[in-house]
């Protein structure tokens, strides 16, 4: 049996002196680690939290949480419970839309440069290999769980990966830990459970050595995974340009599978919903190879890839707008759209509206067609070509806020304003931009 205090020195290194949040779920796993720590009599870990989630899918879930809070309790320990509604559970699977509903919680929750623990362990690992290698995964999926990542603005880190259940089990019965058994984690009709309770036996009866030895495995393809983002950066550099977007005549010219490669990668820094390889091919011939004219989309989860200009965009989902709302500005107060946007001020100088016109009362509105706005240095400009010179892709324009003063458009959203409104030099102004409110 080995010693798990090694454990102790590697969360205290890590976290360096900040808050450490232990996503305590009542299993043996997290209740081993939180007694390890709690109990440590380390004044580094004098801000050890532990944080539960209630995420009311059985019938016991408010007794696990006072089960949860008793525990924290007796361990002297700050504790927070969180109660949580699990949806998008027909999109994304009961395990990941209780993850996900976990996940947001705890974000939510935390400061940031906070640390927050997890407990999974070596056949944790092991398990999350079988299941990517099952599904067909590259080696970004194969690498399993990172010992250290981003949620947020948070480190989350998980320090019982090259730990085995065998030590965990063994650690909870020598300091006879009472801990909780989720009846749902031997339900077989879940992959992961499947995997644990009737292929899992059979592999470790062959092969003791299954959950280190996979474990490993996972390390040398998260090691591939990292070369290939390093190669996918320098290629990179030379298709991205201030638009965000990506030159398709620079990218069809590497070969298919770094093709694939850069856009993995430069779809990972968008977003999180990565598309299957039927989808990234079909980006590559309906988007990539499509006609200078066409106006080709593939979807998949909330994202989408078009092409402009020579350009390949991807990103979430346009949100649906009414064209016909107007909204009163009375200040520069943050005003929310229908939509999941927020249009606020940000102060510059020499450069916005003033305050003064601001109040004045402005109005939000829409693009119905045939705007014209004067910009600085230009004579009055149809909206249609400003769109144009500015790049903006059509599917993007009708969903620009434009601001008027009675009928005169004055500013076009995060593009521009009218000449006549802008502050002198030197003076404050307020320039609108749209936010995510998400």
């Amino acid at each position: 049996m080995n010693d798990l205090q090694h454990i102790i020195d590697d969360v205290i290194a890590i976290a360096k002196g900040k808050p450490v949040w232990l996503a305590y779920s009542g299993g043996i796993d997290s209740h081993v680690l939180l007694h390890l720590l709690a109990t440590s009599g380390r004044s580094e870990l004098k801000n050890l939290h532990a944080i539960h989630i209630n995420h009311g899918l059985h019938a016991d879930s408010n007794q696990w949480s006072q089960h949860c809070s008793e525990v924290a309790t007796g361990l002297n320990l700050a504790f927070t419970n969180i109660n949580v509604v699990v949806d998008k559970i027909a999109t994304l699977g009961m395990e990941a839309a209780a993850r996900q509903a976990r996940y947001h919680a705890i974000q939510a929750t935390v400061s940031e440069g906070d640390v927050i623990l997890t407990a999974q362990h070596q056949h944790d690992q092991a398990e999350t290999l079988l299941l990517q290698l099952l599904r067909g995964a590259g080696p970004k999926g194969l690498a399993g769980m990172a010992k250290i990542t981003q949620l947020g603005n948070a480190q989350l880190v998980r320090p019982f990966l090259t730990v085995s259940q065998t030590d965990i089990v063994a650690y909870a019965r020598r300091h006879d830990l009472k801990w909780i058994d989720d009846p749902s984690n031997v339900e077989t009709r879940w992959a992961r459970n499947y995997i644990r309770h009737d292929l899992w036996p059979n592999i470790e009866q062959r092969w003791p050595a299954a959950a280190k030895t996979l474990s490993r495995s996972a390390q040398h393809c998260a090691e591939a995974s990292q070369l290939l983002d390093e190669l996918a950066q320098l290629d990179i550099e030379a298709l991205v340009d201030v638009t965000h977007s990506l030159s398709i005549s620079q990218l069809v010219k590497l070969n298919a599978a770094r093709q694939r490669n850069v856009l993995r990668y430069f779809i990972s820094l968008h977003t999180s919903s990565l598309p299957s390889t039927v989808c990234l091919e079909q980006i590559v011939t309906e988007v990539c190879h499509a006609r200078e004219d066409a106006n080709p989309l593939v979807q998949w989860a909330d994202i989408e890839a078009r092409r402009y200009q020579n350009r390949l965009y991807i990103g979430s989902r346009v949100n649906k707008h009414d064209p016909k709302q107007v909204v009163t500005l009375a200040d520069s107060t943050p005003i929310k759209l229908d939509d999941d946007r927020c249009l606020v001020w940000q102060q510059a100088v020499g450069q916005g509206l003033s305050k003064a016109i601001i109040e004045s009362g402005l109005t939000v509105k829409f693009r119905q067609g045939g705007e014209r706005i004067k910009l600085s240095e230009s004579y009055h400009s149809s909206l249609k070509h400003l769109f144009q010179q500015w790049a903006v892709p059509p599917w993007l324009r009708d969903s620009v806020p434009l601001i008027y003063r009675e009928h005169e458009l004055i500013a076009v959203v995060g593009y521009g304003l009218a000449e006549a409104y802008t502050v002198a030099k030197g003076e404050q102004g307020y320039f609108p931009v749209i936010e995510i409110t998400q």
